[in-house]
């Protein structure tokens, strides 16, 4: 598989956009929807909330530029995810659990700890490693479906597919179905298999990318503030912000191509691609710390809040896991490998 730039800006632009919602979530849950404050933090907090969907788009781009036509060894993927994804999220589900036990958050309960890593709700984003572990899972059959159906097809009835799902089936746990998402991935998986012409698309059309974009954006945070600030209830958001999401991800593809190759080869942006999938599962843990912190040494508002959360949760995240790279990547140089 030719190795894309492009894929690496993307990566590390939905990892820091990602955590860029978990720093927001405190103010935004704890401001008056009525005022200035509330409007700017919920509307970046919503119009970065495509990153599920991002990184869903990239997983099945990435896996179709690799696979679809050469075949894939079912049991050798399913091994490599399980190492890399799998236990590495259950590792840290266990992780979180010991470390917030002091805070109050749990009474250790082993059963209770295992219901978290099956259903991934300990913490508010460990879900999306259980909706990507269900299209791994379903590899095989997304490769023949891919190879033997149009898009003209798959697209719009994977699409009808996903609103069925997730607004009108009912199901409480639909947030963790592949279905809920699987527009997004079907929309990957052709991106992958015809990469070549997704990124001249891109190159060709960026600037009506780049309007839409704006006006999707524009639309989306708006009408969503409106309705979460109690102005006037707004009917189908869902839907505006299906295609906002997907304009999103465009827009994001749009901004790899033209700057990619200016900041790439960037030290700190080599480490946060490397080590995003580590930075996604454990960032969430500073910000608890973070709060614990300041409710018991500082008076601070939401504004200062605010900004020790971003500071903490940045900088010390992306030292750990610079730390680990540099050891890890000088080990291997050590060793030859």
């Amino acid at each position: 598989m030719e190795k894309r730039r492009e894929i690496d800006f993307v990566n590390v632009v939905l990892c820091i956009l990602v955590m860029l919602i978990h720093i927001l979530s405190r103010a935004v849950s704890a401001l008056d929807r009525t005022s200035v404050q509330f409007a700017a933090v919920f509307i970046p907090s919503r119009l970065a909330s495509f990153v599920v969907q991002g990184f869903i788009f990239l997983s099945a781009m990435k896996y179709f530029m690799r696979y679809s036509d050469s075949g894939i060894d079912y049991r050798g993927f399913l091994r490599s995810r399980i190492k890399t994804i799998i236990l590495p999220y259950a590792l840290w589900n266990v992780i979180y659990y010991l470390a917030l036990m002091p805070l109050g958050y749990f009474i250790f309960d082993l059963s209770e700890l295992l219901r978290y890593i099956l259903m991934g709700n300990m913490i508010s984003h460990f879900y999306f490693v259980i909706v990507i572990a269900q299209f791994y899972l379903l590899m095989p059959f997304w490769i023949r479906l891919v190879k033997g159906v149009s898009g003209k097809i798959l697209l719009p009835v994977s699409l009808a597919l996903m609103i069925i799902f997730g607004q009108y089936s009912g199901f409480v746990y639909n947030d963790r179905i592949f279905l809920k998402y699987i527009f997004y991935w079907i929309c990957g998986c052709y991106a992958g298999k015809r990469s070549t012409e997704f990124f001249e698309f891109i190159k060709v059309y960026s600037k009506i990318i780049i309007v839409v974009f704006i006006a999707a954006a524009v639309t989306d945070g708006m009408l969503t503030w409106i309705n979460a600030s109690g102005i006037r209830h707004i009917v189908g958001l869902e839907n505006i912000h299906i295609f906002y999401c997907t304009v999103a991800i465009l827009f994001v593809f749009t901004l790899a191509v033209s700057k990619s190759a200016e900041i790439v080869d960037n030290r700190i942006f080599g480490v946060i691609n490397r080590q995003s999938y580590f930075i996604y599962l454990s960032h969430c843990l500073t910000l608890y710390y973070a709060d614990e912190f300041a409710a018991r040494h500082m008076r601070v508002g939401n504004g200062g809040l605010l900004c020790l959360r971003m500071a903490v949760c940045y900088l010390c995240t992306f030292m750990l896991w610079g730390a680990y790279d540099f050891v890890k990547r000088r080990k291997v140089s050590k060793s030859g490998c």
